[in-house]
């Protein structure tokens, strides 16, 4: 059957939401974002809604102190979740999980209709299937998993990511995507006027919203418009609209009032956020988890790129055949599209080009819809393939998810309980992101800092918090490091420090975690 002729799916795309949506909100109800670990970013958001909730303009920063220093992920998404924090008075954590399965709604949604337009309605079908199963490694024994904690993946063994900005500016991508796209046979000409407005205000929110998946949409619009010049089937308007659509996005997005858009592109240039081949996609999974997910690094350069790349994207590397099936100036997009994006993740020049293989994997699932459409209308041998694949993504899902609910919930609520609304936490790094998102205070070193945190000196507070914690270092450094920050505690967690001891007034001892009051202490009252 040729792609884009509907089989006889018609009730699978609506079944796939469902349960999609269920399973999503059964890993909210056991916590699956806090098993993954402190250091995640959502620890990040959480204090970012929290911060948001105050209602205060300028806001302040969501993890250090830190007097003017803007946050670049005060979106327009967080701005909104924090404001619905502050009329209703919602925990943070709650709020964003139910963003999070109003985001997995509103992506099915993009997903279908961008699909329909490149593929047809069959493929449309599958859309959703196969964007939250054929995102992973290959399934076995042991998983090997480089990109685990980073932002950006549709399966649901990540489900903190449905509730991070990044998932909200992909829902906006593939909407600007979609109003752009042209129906069969009508590539030539411009969108229409509503579109176009439409395009522009969705830009320009994604820009604010997310940058990073912004540029990543300018790739795409650039490569549309190459395959549409290429063709032959694009006009000069067309062509220059799609091209001017990103630049115009980002002038409307620098009146974004809640923080300087157009200081991002300065903060990017930082050299503290590329990588360096054989860096890349890099995780170590927390103690115990390393006989299910293995860590592994991506070398993002051209010579020791493929077997990695096969490795991270999974079974989605099968969505290659379908976008070589799709007809029309679809599969010329599609192959381009994924090409482009592969060919970013390996550009020096460009910050956190690693995330970009993410990016890739968005049109393989778009490919690998097509796949399955055509595999399940060719009989019993078709159908056997459609299962297996989705079998192989199913397996390495379930995997994950298996061993993520098996990882400890953390707690800190004793440092919100026993530290001021205005304390400064010195912490490793990890701790650091659990104070901040789960006990709402701030902290000298968060993991991931921000891009405006790194252009401002991030990098020295995290050399500082490693000198404070090592065993070695003596009181004077210590002293000068915690006056430096204007900290008042320091949370110690002994399975990462297990010889440190501190000669400060211990406010906690739980145990796991040791709590200290480092403020300076009243002189006792002579006699």
């Amino acid at each position: 059957m040729k792609p884009g002729r509907p089989s006889r799916t018609d009730g699978l795309y609506p079944a796939c939401v469902a349960l999609a949506g269920v399973s999503l909100a059964a890993l909210y109800y056991a916590d699956a974002p806090l098993r993954a670990g402190l250091g995640t970013d959502a620890m990040h958001h959480m204090a970012a809604v929290r911060e948001l909730a105050k209602g205060e303009f300028p806001p302040k920063h969501n993890l250090v102190v830190h007097e003017g220093l803007p946050q670049g992920h005060y979106g327009p998404y967080l701005v909104l979740l924090g404001a619905m924090a502050r009329l209703t008075g919602t925990d943070p954590l709650h709020l964003l999980y139910a963003a999070g399965l109003a985001n997995l709604l509103a992506f099915a949604l993009a997903l279908r209709a961008t699909t329909a337009r490149l593929a047809g309605e069959g493929a449309a079908q599958w859309s959703l299937l196969a964007a939250v199963l054929l995102w992973g490694p290959w399934p076995g024994a042991t998983i090997s998993w480089p990109s685990w904690r980073w932002p950006g993946t549709t399966s649901l063994a990540d489900a903190q990511n449905f509730f991070y900005p990044h998932q909200a500016g992909l829902v906006l991508f593939l909407l600007v995507l979609r109003l752009v796209l042209p129906p069969p046979g009508g590539e030539r000409g411009l969108p229409r006027p509503h579109a176009l407005a439409a395009a522009v205000a969705l830009t320009a929110a994604l820009v604010a919203t997310h940058p990073l998946t912004a540029l990543a949409l300018a790739a795409a619009l650039v490569t549309l418009g190459g395959v549409g010049l290429a063709r032959r089937t694009a006009s000069a308007p067309r062509t220059a609209f799609l091209v001017g659509l990103p630049v115009a996005g980002l002038a409307l997005a620098a009146l974004w009032p809640y923080y300087p858009v157009l200081g991002l592109l300065e903060a990017a240039a930082h050299p503290g956020l590329r990588q360096t081949a054989p860096g890349g996609l890099v995780s170590v999974p927390p103690a115990g988890g390393a006989a299910l997910v293995s860590s592994a690094a991506l070398a993002l350069d051209p010579a020791a790129f493929v077997v990695p790349l096969v490795a991270v994207l999974g079974p989605a590397v099968f969505g290659l055949v379908g976008a070589v099936l799709v007809s029309g100036s679809g599969r010329a997009f599609l192959v381009a599209w994924f090409a482009v994006d592969v060919a970013l993740a390996l550009c020096p020049v460009l910050p956190l080009r690693e995330r970009f293989v993410f990016f890739a994997a968005l049109p393989l699932q778009i490919g690998a819809a097509v796949l399955l459409d055509l595999a399940w209308a060719r009989g019993r041998w078709g159908r056997a393939l459609a299962v297996g694949l989705l079998a192989a993504g199913a397996l390495s899902m379930g995997a994950r998810v298996r061993w993520l609910l098996g990882q400890e919930r953390p707690d800190l609520a004793f440092v919100a309980r026993l530290t001021p609304e205005d304390a400064v936490v010195l912490a490793d790094r990890d701790t650091a992101n659990g104070v901040a998102g789960l006990a709402g205070r701030k902290v000298v070193a968060p993991q991931h800092p921000d891009l405006f945190l790194v252009a401002a000196g991030g990098w020295q507070r995290v050399l500082d918090v490693d000198r404070f914690l090592d065993p070695r270092a003596d009181l004077a450094t210590r002293g000068a490091i915690l006056q430096r920050w204007r900290v008042t505690h320091v949370l110690v967690d002994r399975a990462r420090t297990p010889r440190l001891e501190l000669p400060y007034p211990v406010a906690h001892d739980r145990g796991d975690y040791v709590l200290y009051d480092v403020r300076p202490q009243p002189r006792a009252a002579g006699p």
